[in-house]
């Protein structure tokens, strides 16, 4: 039995199943970190892929040397016609590229390459010797390579395309061009040839059709005008034009005075049917009669004669109004006389204008008789011109359609003869090269290094993703509850520049590994004040993790803070503890206690400035069975009431049963994991073992990673070590 009083229940107690689902985490990798540690390997990589790289470029130079030639062909712009001194060149960069592809598949067809292999310089290079069998060239085997070793391309934004051939020997190169470019500008010649026949044979037939056209019209016409005597009906034409236009005069006229004789018979009919008076022209033309002249003047001389009355007499006398009888009657017999003239005259007028009504009547009806027939004869002079200027205006067309198509036959010969007219010319005639095309330093030296560097860096990335071992902080992110409490870098990552790490925290408290420790030391503390506890268990999975450092460094961190601790070394397969704190291992320890020999107060080594220490005891006493007995659970207690902190130095967990066991009479415990000793699966294995245990399992110290986290860690170390020197 044990001296415990009560159980205390983990809180993050899980299934040993669920301790080993960090098997199918998934595993984080760090490209910086890995960079960082293996950057000599990739930078002797390099180096050594150089001087493989020279020894490739030399091999290849000496027995697969390859020479390269071009020849440039540029698509000539088109001439709009044959008088043009330049070409205007409006096509745009799709119809040359599709033209540039059209005529880069005609210098890579059948016909072209054969014509190509029957040049004679051809089959008298290097290349071609290789196709001769028993003095006959195969045709087809050196059609086949010649396809394959052609390459044709169009450079973009260019109207140029190009043919590209290599071979193993320098002088093959232009002589394989120049076959090659023969054959294609012969093709493409016979092509033009005939399209140019082509197009002269259809333009001459047509011009033939046209001369015969024209002389069939010409026939026409002159038949036309001698059976129409077009000659005569000219003047006829003439006479005729002016006879209308007399006529249309004379018509004219007639029909104004007709309208006018017409008007002044409608006034005269209103003025003898009193609806319209007189007017003063006619009053003044009646009262030029003689009678009535008469009457005005008696009727004067009886104005005069009454007014020397009325001047002597009064206006009631009878001489007055005798002479007022007088004046009154004369003026109404003027009244009368006038008006009876009036009418009289009026009713002269109206036949004198009915009379000239009737007279132009007849002249108007005989006017428009003979304009009427003077137009139908013009109609017809006109339907025979017409036919006449139709026959006519087709010759000129005709023949202008014939000069047009003499021109075009006369532009089409031109443009035949002239040297820019052909679509394409060789722009750039194949020359012997100057240098070799492959292999070339500048690429088979980087292309070494690129491929040399990039198989080793795959191989170490494959090897980082199939290692299942902890070797940075991020592959603790995969493993359930692997809560990180501490991270301690390698020594020679500690920019302080340092000796020896067993008591670093004493001996070197300025540097950056003390204090990685005290951080580690304060999360510790922290977590065991929150759950009251008082002993702990470091363990490892391993050996050579260095468990037994980085108890000591956080024994004298958590003593540093006022706390009393006591270390105890329960590892009695290979204890370490007193060798990392340098005290007589011959002196008694807890192997002699739990023995019986000697009080645990007396196997004590104490230091005032410093944590008390209790050894594995004598060589002989070191039996492990004791650790699981009740002297060990007293002996346990009996320290905790002495000390505030009981930190026990375990075995690795994976040789030795008595961790697990030691972990389950502690109030916690802690897994150090050195980096690059263990793996993911042993770990999580390892971290629900404990959590099934009624020890509080707080989190692992992750010890010794190289190049931490991609320089994350790195850039606070210098930080912290720049702040201390400072200080």
């Amino acid at each position: 039995m044990t001296v415990r009083t009560k159980t205390r229940k983990n809180p993050t107690k899980q299934s040993p199943k669920s301790g080993s689902g960090s098997l199918g985490g998934t595993k984080s990798i760090d490209p910086i970190r890995l960079l960082r540690q293996n950057f000599w390997v990739l930078v002797s990589t390099f180096f050594v892929s150089i001087v493989v790289g020279l020894g490739v470029f030399f091999v290849l130079g000496m027995f697969m040397p390859r020479y390269q030639g071009r020849v440039v062909f540029e698509l000539n712009s088109e001439l709009s016609t044959a008088d043009d001194v330049v070409s205007s060149d409006s096509r745009n960069a799709d119809t040359v590229t599709r033209l540039a592809k059209t005529e880069m598949s005609r210098i890579m067809s059948p016909s072209v390459m054969t014509g190509a292999l029957q040049n004679r310089d051809l089959r008298s290079t290097e290349w071609a010797s290789q196709f001769f069998v028993d003095g006959a060239f195969n045709m087809t085997d050196a059609l086949v390579e010649l396809e394959d070793t052609l390459g044709v391309s169009h450079p973009r934004d260019t109207n140029t395309f190009q043919a590209v051939w290599s071979g193993s020997t320098k002088s093959d190169v232009p002589v394989v061009l120049k076959a090659v470019t023969d054959s294609y500008v012969s093709a493409l010649n016979t092509i033009e040839d005939d399209r140019f026949q082509g197009n002269l044979k259809m333009f001459t037939n047509e011009r033939d059709d046209l001369d015969s056209e024209i002389s069939m019209i010409e026939t026409a016409r002159q038949n036309f005008v001698r059976e129409n005597n077009i000659t005569s009906l000219n003047e006829a034409v003439n006479e005729r034009n002016k006879r209308s236009e007399s006529l249309n005069e004379e018509i004219t006229e007639t029909r104004t005075s007709a309208k006018l004789v017409s008007s002044r018979i409608n006034q005269l009919e209103a003025k003898l049917a009193g609806q319209l008076d007189p007017s003063n022209d006619e009053i003044r033309f009646a009262e030029q009669e003689p009678s009535l002249r008469i009457l005005k003047q008696g009727i004067q001389d009886i104005r005069i004669a009454l007014g020397t009355q009325r001047s002597r007499l009064s206006d009631s006398h009878p001489a007055v109004t005798r002479l007022q009888r007088r004046l009154e009657s004369a003026e109404e017999e003027y009244a009368v006389s006038l008006n009876e003239i009036i009418q009289r005259n009026l009713n002269a007028d109206y036949k004198e204008a009915m009379d000239q009504q009737t007279s132009y009547e007849g002249l108007l009806k005989s006017l428009e008789d003979d304009y009427i027939e003077v137009t139908q004869s013009l109609r017809d002079y006109a339907s025979a011109l017409g036919e006449l200027t139709s026959l006519e205006r087709r010759l000129e067309n005709t023949m202008a359609e014939r000069d047009d198509l003499n021109r075009t036959i006369a532009d089409l010969n031109q443009l035949r003869v002239r040297a820019d007219a052909s679509k394409v010319r060789v722009m750039q005639q194949p020359k012997l090269p100057n240098e070799r095309s492959f292999p070339k330093i500048e690429t088979i030296v980087p292309a070494t290094v690129i491929v040399m560097v990039g198989f080793v860096a795959g191989l170490i990335f494959l090897f980082a993703v199939l290692d299942n071992r902890l070797r940075s902080p991020s592959d603790f992110a995969s493993i359930p509850n692997g809560r990180l409490l501490g991270i301690l870098p390698d020594a020679q990552d500690d920019p302080t520049g340092i000796d020896s790490v067993d008591m670093i925290v004493r001996d070197e408290p300025d540097s950056i590994l003390s204090e990685t420790y005290r951080q580690c030391a304060a999360r510790i503390t922290r977590e065991m004040d929150s759950g009251g506890h008082k002993s702990l268990l470091l363990m490892s999975g391993m050996p050579e993790s260095g468990t037994t450092t980085v108890i000591v460094n956080v024994a004298s961190s958590i003593r540093a803070t006022g706390r009393s601790v006591v270390l105890i070394d329960t590892n009695f397969r290979r204890p370490r503890l007193e060798s990392a704190s340098k005290i007589d291992p011959t002196r008694q320890g807890l192997g002699d206690v739990l023995a019986g020999e000697a009080p645990v107060e007396s196997v004590i080594n104490e230091d005032s400035d410093s944590f008390d220490i209790i050894g594995p005891g004598s060589e002989l006493n070191r039996v492990f069975e004791r650790l699981n007995t009740q002297k060990f659970d007293d002996c346990l207690k009996r320290l905790t009431e002495l000390y505030d902190v009981v930190i026990l130095d375990g075995p690795p967990g994976v040789v030795s049963g008595d961790a697990l066991m030691l972990a389950s009479k502690c109030d916690a415990t802690i897994l150090v994991v050195r980096s690059g000793s263990e793996e993911r699966g042993l770990v999580g294995r390892l971290i629900g073992q404990l959590q099934q245990l009624d020890a509080a399992f707080i989190g692992i110290i992750f010890n010794r990673p190289r190049n931490t986290a991609g320089g994350y860690f790195k850039k606070n170390f210098k930080t912290m070590a720049s702040y201390t020197a400072k200080d």
